[in-house]
């Protein structure tokens, strides 16, 4: 079977999607029986990919906007050109209104946050959630779905039939696992930090609730907690006006923004805070909180979206909208050394049930499945 990829973002800082690509690539080159074609949508084809995985430029398709014109006639003609059985977009963007000249169309949806939480998105994801994705989603064969909360949003708000829509965790990669308290320190220390502080880590936009951590730490240290807080990421789609709120509620000694962190160093990022706290409004799935727990690090999260789903019993989950309940379980884990040993044993049990391997098998079955359904293929 020959699958290809559509491969995008990779030629920048990684987010979170862009991340779940690369390794859901990792994983399924070399499957068996899986011949691998990256339709490279940037600079940086295969990066991070051993062996030698062929690459398709897909021209002027670099940023989204692109992705959704030029990419639709692109896709069909590599398609035919490639022999394609399956062209699969990871990304959510879904570069399909004209098929893919026979071959079959599956697409990985994260989330529909223009949906369900609106007021939070850019005019671009709000024009992609609201009017591309409802009129291509349906054409397509397959749709896999982080979560069965984002399964249900996808039938919900997009119009796409329930038997088309298959729910395939991601995983987490075996970097990410406990770093020695020495070696953590050692990376934590060119960030500017020492070991022992409160973490937060992701894009830092409106429904990432970000300025809410910053309220319920303030209200945290007046309970007399003087840990200092660590914001990791960068400002994408809405980015919320976190510098402001640090000045207004006076916590600008104690509060440290990292910017972008490489890869490389996030074990140790998690492994080197007492506690990680995850207050997103909606989530499709949330790799932060998996990736903390893998590092044996105690989690607080939202209850909304699917955290509750990937989290289970092995973190404190709050109303993310409740400042002072967000700040009293902070404060529970980082006085109760029980619970906190409690949480980081669950997490780490909690975490070995996601991987790439499994992930990468299921999505295989589901390549299989859509290629021997009956019926005319797309495009």
């Amino acid at each position: 079977m020959r699958v290809g990829m559509v491969v995008y973002g990779l030629d920048r800082p990684l987010g979170g999607i862009a991340r779940c690509t690369l390794e859901l690539a990792r994983a399924l080159n070399g499957h068996a029986g899986a011949e691998l074609v990256l339709l490279t949508a940037g600079s940086a084809p295969g990066a991070g990919l051993p062996g030698a995985v062929p690459n398709i430029a897909l021209w002027g398709c670099a940023r989204a906007p692109g992705l959704v014109s030029l990419g639709n006639a692109w896709i069909p003609l590599w398609a035919r050109r490639l022999a394609l059985d399956v062209v699969h977009d990871p990304s959510g963007l879904a570069p399909f209104l004209w098929g893919a000249s026979g071959a079959r169309t599956v697409v990985t949806l994260h989330d529909v946050f223009a949906w369900s939480v609106p007021g939070h998105s850019t005019h671009l994801d709000t024009w992609l959630y609201r009017r591309w994705l409802p009129r291509v989603l349906p054409r397509v064969d397959a749709v896999i779905a982080d979560s069965h909360v984002s399964q249900g949003d996808i039938v919900r708000y997009l119009g796409v039939d329930a038997e088309k829509v298959t729910v395939i965790y991601p995983g987490i990669s075996d970097a990410y696992q406990p770093v020695g308290a020495a070696k953590a320190a050692a990376v934590v220390a060119r960030y500017g930090l020492v070991p022992g502080y409160l973490l937060y880590l992701g894009s830092i936009e409106t429904r990432k609730n970000v300025g809410g951590l910053l309220q319920a730490y303030a209200r945290l240290r007046q309970m007399g907690e003087q840990r200092p807080l660590v914001v990791a990421g960068t400002k994408r789609g809405r980015a919320a006006p976190v510098e402001q709120t640090v000045q207004q509620l006076g916590l600008q000694p104690h509060v440290r923004f990292t910017g972008y962190v490489a890869d490389e160093d996030l074990p140790a990022l998690y492994s080197g805070a007492e506690l990680f706290v995850f207050p997103s409004l909606y989530e499709g799935f949330g790799l932060p909180p998996l990736e903390a727990m893998a590092c044996g690090t105690p989690v607080v999260c939202s209850n909304a979206g699917s955290l509750p789903e990937v989290v289970g019993d092995a973190a404190l989950t709050v109303d993310p909208q409740g400042v002072e309940g967000l700040a009293l379980a902070m404060r529970r884990v980082l006085q109760d050394m029980e619970l906190a040993h409690d949480l980081r044993r669950r997490g780490l049990e909690r975490a070995r049930l996601f991987s790439w391997e499994k992930a990468a098998r299921e999505t295989w079955q589901l390549y299989h499945e859509v290629c021997t359904r009956p019926g005319r293929r797309q495009g």
